[in-house]
């Protein structure tokens, strides 16, 4: 009779643990970072690389991820983004998901990665409008062509309340 009602107590806890689980994934956050690419090289034409400082500023957002669960990484198709990207990608060792800059917006982020954390990288002038769509509100302006100090992050909840922040970089030279 023990040897019975242990099965049935062991029974009972397999299947509120697997309960559990459910409710936690039902429950993970969609979190977006959006970064900016870091300096690049002036009077390169359209495409141009990284300078070595921008190449140093790339390498530490390999520390402030250190600790963080990275799911994705995305990047636009331009090499500042991609050299940008590319040290976190593999510490994390992750491949760089290039997307296209006049198809995204915050439906299709949300869409495509609900539950997962994603690093994007872009530019100045669409990492705002990204962070803006998802929290349906344009507050967020453009950066300042010489800000590579900012970026933002968006936590969207299973019921699609977003919270968005501007947060900084402390960048050493």
């Amino acid at each position: 009779m023990k040897l019975k009602s242990l099965w049935v107590i062991v029974i009972m806890i397999i299947m509120s643990s697997c309960g559990n689980t459910s409710k936690q994934e039902d429950n993970k956050l969609t979190i977006f970072y959006f970064i900016r690419h870091a300096e690049k090289v002036k009077d390169q034409g359209n495409d141009p690389e990284l300078t070595q400082s921008g190449i140093s500023r790339a390498n530490q957002w390999v520390n402030y991820f250190f600790l963080k669960d990275v799911d994705r990484i995305l990047s636009s198709d331009y090499k500042r983004t991609r050299q940008t990207a590319a040290p976190l990608a593999k510490s994390k060792k992750l491949p760089i998901e290039i997307y296209d800059v006049r198809s995204l917006n915050g439906d299709s982020l949300l869409n495509k990665y609900k539950g997962e954390t994603v690093v994007l990288y872009g530019h100045s002038n669409t990492i705002n409008s990204y962070t803006n769509d998802l929290q349906s509100d344009s507050i967020y302006k453009e950066l300042d062509e010489k800000d590579y100090d900012h970026f933002f992050k968006v936590q969207i909840d299973n019921n699609g309340k977003s919270r968005a922040q501007k947060l900084a970089m402390d960048f050493i030279e």
